[in-house]
């Protein structure tokens, strides 16, 4: 299979993961009479009647997290911290997925376990973001400044996020996350043209 190929397949399913994971968030609220987005987080939305929507939308972008990981391994191979970059998106695709189809979230039994699959997310994004961005720029140079413009308000948004009142969690979270959702859909979105400039 010629790498430009690779590229766009991969590119494509990471911007996939984006609208799906987006898409999930909105129907599941939709469906959901109960859940408000201003004071209920994500997690509650895996709760209940329609909670595999939201699991199917967190899955969705899991696989768009590895699948950039596999794209961007066969764009480039080479690098220790460009290597242990893309472990960490792999990872990232794995911790997702614990996390969507553990289905003992607030206040239940399994809620440790989820909080702490969260702060491995947490972490994992923000060392991600600094560790990647010089490669990125071979990729496309607007990378190196945006990996670390995410990195910097990952840092600034996502410590606080335990001390956000629990009438506004669930609207600072997502405000949050989005982060977790843009940086993925712009490197999918600029694999996917260097595959266009390779054919």
């Amino acid at each position: 299979m010629k790498k430009s190929l690779i590229y766009k397949i991969c590119g494509i399913l990471g911007i996939l993961g984006c609208v799906g994971v987006l898409a999930g968030d909105i129907i599941g609220i939709a469906l959901h009479e109960a859940h408000d987005p201003i004071s209920d987080t994500i997690s509650m939305l895996a709760i209940g009647k329609y909670g595999w929507i939201q699991d199917y939308g967190l899955d969705l972008l899991a696989v768009g997290y590895m699948a950039l990981a596999i794209g961007l391994y066969n764009w480039k191979s080479t690098g220790t911290k460009w290597i242990i970059s893309l472990i960490i998106l792999a990872i990232i695709g794995i911790d997702l997925v614990i996390i969507a189809e553990h289905n003992q979230y607030a206040g239940r039994p399994g809620y440790t376990i989820h909080r702490k699959l969260v702060y491995l997310l947490a972490g994992l994004f923000l060392a991600l973001n600094f560790l990647i961005y010089k490669d990125l720029s071979s990729l496309k140079p607007c990378l190196k400044k945006f990996s670390l413009y995410i990195g910097f308000l990952w840092l600034i948004f996502a410590p606080f996020f335990p001390l956000i009142p629990d009438g506004w969690d669930g609207a600072y979270e997502r405000l949050a996350c989005t982060l977790l959702v843009i940086w993925p859909g712009v490197v999918s979105f600029h694999l996917i043209r260097t595959a266009d400039k390779e054919d």
